[in-house]
């Protein structure tokens, strides 16, 4: 009785202070509710990381692998153009990243998967069950080259089977690349996972620099990672579902190159 007494007093007491809940307006929405659709606003101002230096700035990665591991969507440079991300293993991500590509756009090519090694890239796909692709891939990886593979049953159901992926592209195939961008790949080995990707669109050289790309695009996403301007090239894309492969767009990768190891088609 004498325990009741005292806690009744206590918390009659003007004095005793309990930490209200935040306002409605300010508590941080879900990432469900972010996936239904991606123009909705993240819960809070996009964190924005500038890397002058790799070796001397890694560290400012860890908060942003974090938040990719969590589920969160955000642009990163790669070695052609600045390009959305979000982990493979995220179903909230993934939704939000489809919702951002056109379909026209998804008709060109797969979404494709950023790896940091041909170890994560024979892990999600067949690529390297054939000598000479595994040759090749040794050859000109990390490079400017986006190759469509035939996906394994590691890579996440959610991205197959997506509609806007279902409905255009019938078997289970994905894009892959190795960029040759350290801060890329250095993000992608601190996450543990590789990530799916889409290109940031651009409507001329003025729009894609690092300013106009973030004020963008800063209502669609969690973080951006920016590591200097990009030229925007595109990579060079190679069906390698095909036989002969197919050579579905000339970019910045050698095309010569890959001739020496495998036969190729023009689409």
């Amino acid at each position: 009785m004498r325990l009741v007494l005292v806690f009744a007093a206590l918390t009659s007491s003007s004095s005793f202070l309990l930490s209200p809940l935040p306002p409605p307006h300010l508590s941080r929405p879900s990432l469900s509710s972010l996936a239904r659709s991606a123009k909705s606003k993240p819960a809070a101002s996009p964190v924005f990381v500038e890397i002058e230096d790799i070796g001397h700035s890694a560290w400012r990665l860890d908060s942003i692998a974090e938040t990719l591991r969590e589920g969160g969507l955000g642009i990163i440079p790669t070695d052609t153009s600045y390009a959305f991300v979000t982990s493979i293993e995220s179903r909230d991500g993934v939704s939000r990243l489809y919702e951002l590509k056109q379909q026209d756009s998804i008709k060109k090519k797969p979404f494709s998967i950023l790896c940091d090694s041909i170890s994560q890239i024979s892990k999600y796909t067949t690529a390297i069950n054939f000598k000479s692709v595994f040759k090749m891939l040794k050859e000109v990886l990390p490079g400017p080259y986006t190759f469509i593979c035939p996906s394994t049953n590691d890579l996440p159901r959610m991205i197959i089977d997506h509609k806007k992926h279902a409905k255009i592209w019938k078997r289970k195939e994905i894009g892959v690349r190795i960029p040759k961008d350290e801060v890329c790949l250095q993000l992608i080995g601190k996450v543990g996972t590789p990530l799916l990707c889409a290109g940031v669109h651009k409507t001329d050289e003025e729009s894609y620099s690092i300013g106009h790309v973030f004020a963008e695009n800063e209502n669609l996403i969690d973080f951006m990672v920016a590591a200097g301007e990009r030229n925007a090239e595109s990579s060079t894309i190679v069906d390698l579902t095909k036989e002969p492969a197919v050579i579905l767009r000339e970019g910045a990768g050698n095309v010569e190159v890959l001739r020496d190891f495998i036969e190729l088609s023009e689409e």
